[in-house]
């Protein structure tokens, strides 16, 4: 079964138990309430289920996808209102970055909750799913937005195993973002997160400022940003850690590699009008390090209008995320009469429209934060692991999520965060890769 027909049976599993880790007997938690499982049988109807659960039938109606009519083996979930209030944690005076750093070391037991923000879209899936009654057909259709909560969920539910394995107390809660502002503040506001030590996302930048304007500057709590390069949130709030490094990290990155390897060789910046800001903040970088650089605003792509840029060997740096621009400008450069090493951004890994033959001629370098690779152990070990509990090859956002986890929740440390002034941390490691034999792997 390949990853895709995997991870959709993964998404029937959660959402069978409605995306939570936390399930005891039918009773599940989810947007931080819980609810029991109804199966429903043969002759029953609204009243008769709202009179055995002791709730009315607006409650099974506001809390389920219900059209016109109840069907047979319809799972329903009924909300338990005396459960509702949360206790508070007896510990919760300890900083969370203390309880995880005494959770790495096995001396301090209480519970750590970690939240997960994400675009399952449960409520598509269940409207695509109600419409097949053989279930063996379920695992060919999926709503396609929801792969990446899906795969990121999956590598926090592996590395959730492993660290449980080892004796940690760590409860998982997720909450279904929809990419909707109205669903996350709806989130936020019912309190659910109050008791959290470990919130991961929302995925998107704006949902993402919506949380951290209430949870941004609570020292209590550790808010992740796993995906978005973005850098405002962790610029204004104190708790917040970036996980994917900026541009101008990455620019960083690249700038200390060729002052290291490169530094009395020709450098030049091919870039956009509106990328002169980042080209200038490089240019300035290299002059800190007594290195001139050349910046060229690129507008036309065509050989005979680069010519005259280009002599017989060059590095050139490509500070753009543009696809296009990227695309065709290292087209033009791949057919000139001239040698280059160029470098580019993480983004570009991702870029389908890219030759990888001009790749590996040009010998472009990526500064990558999340490549899996097989000479690493710990990557090794993940590999086992996910090939063991779901037979098939893992994805990216996998990948990420297992690092996340490990890292915040153990004593692994994976990513090196740097402090903001005023603000969170930021991840500054992302060593540099190439592509050899059709493969991105890192540099030597």
């Amino acid at each position: 079964m390949g990853i895709i027909k995997k991870i959709l049976v993964t998404l029937l599993v959660l959402f069978v138990c409605s995306l939570s880790a936390q399930t005891v007997s039918d009773t599940i938690v989810f947007d931080g309430d819980k609810f029991i499982k109804h199966i429903v049988k043969a002759g029953e109807s609204l009243k008769s289920i709202a009179l055995l659960h002791k709730v009315t039938t607006s409650d099974v109606i506001e809390n389920n996808e219900i059209q016109k009519r109840l069907y047979y083996n319809q799972l329903l979930y009924i909300p338990i209102y005396q459960n509702q209030q949360k206790s508070k944690d007896k510990n919760v005076h300890i900083s969370v970055q203390k309880r995880i750093e005494l959770a790495a070391k096995f001396k301090f037991t209480s519970e750590l909750n970690i939240a997960l923000l994400m675009p399952y879209f449960l409520v598509k899936n269940d409207t695509m799913f109600n419409n097949f009654k053989d279930g063996t057909e379920i695992s060919d259709i999926y709503y396609k937005d929801s792969e990446v909560a899906l795969s990121f969920h999956v590598g926090i539910v592996l590395a959730l195993d492993s660290l449980r394995k080892q004796g940690k107390n760590i409860c998982f809660h997720t909450f279904d973002t929809n990419k909707d502002t109205l669903k996350v503040h709806q989130i936020i506001t019912s309190k659910a997160l109050d008791n959290m030590d470990i919130i991961i996302g929302p995925l998107y930048e704006k949902n993402f400022n919506i949380l951290c304007k209430k949870y941004g500057n609570d020292r209590e709590k550790v808010i992740i940003n796993p995906l978005s390069k973005l850098t405002r949130n962790v610029k204004e709030y104190a708790v917040v850690y970036q996980i994917s490094p900026s541009a101008k990290d990455q620019i960083l990155i690249v700038k200390n590699e060729i002052i290291k390897k490169y530094k009395n060789k020709r450098v030049i910046v091919l870039h956009q009008a509106k990328e002169k800001g980042i080209a200038l903040y490089l240019q300035n970088s290299f002059r800190e390090e007594k290195k001139n650089v050349k910046l060229f605003d690129i507008q036309y792509f065509h050989v005979d209008s680069l010519r005259n840029i280009f002599t017989e060997f060059q590095i050139v740096i490509i500070p753009s995320t543009n696809k296009a621009f990227v695309s065709k400008l290292l087209g033009s450069i791949g057919i000139m009469d001239s040698t280059s090493i160029v470098f580019g951004l993480d983004a570009w890994k991702d870029y389908d429209n890219l030759d990888i033959d001009n790749l590996m001629e040009l010998d472009v370098h990526l500064p990558v934060s999340n490549v899996f690779s097989y000479n690493r152990g710990h990557d090794k070990s993940f590999l086992k692991l996910f090939e063991k509990k779901y037979n098939t090859n893992q994805v990216e956002y996998t990948y990420v999520a297992y690092n996340i986890i490990m890292h915040f929740c153990s004593d692994f440390s994976f990513f090196k965060f740097q402090n903001i002034t005023n603000g969170g941390k930021i991840n500054t490691y992302a060593p540099l890769h190439h592509y050899v034999d059709y493969e991105l792997v890192p540099v030597n």
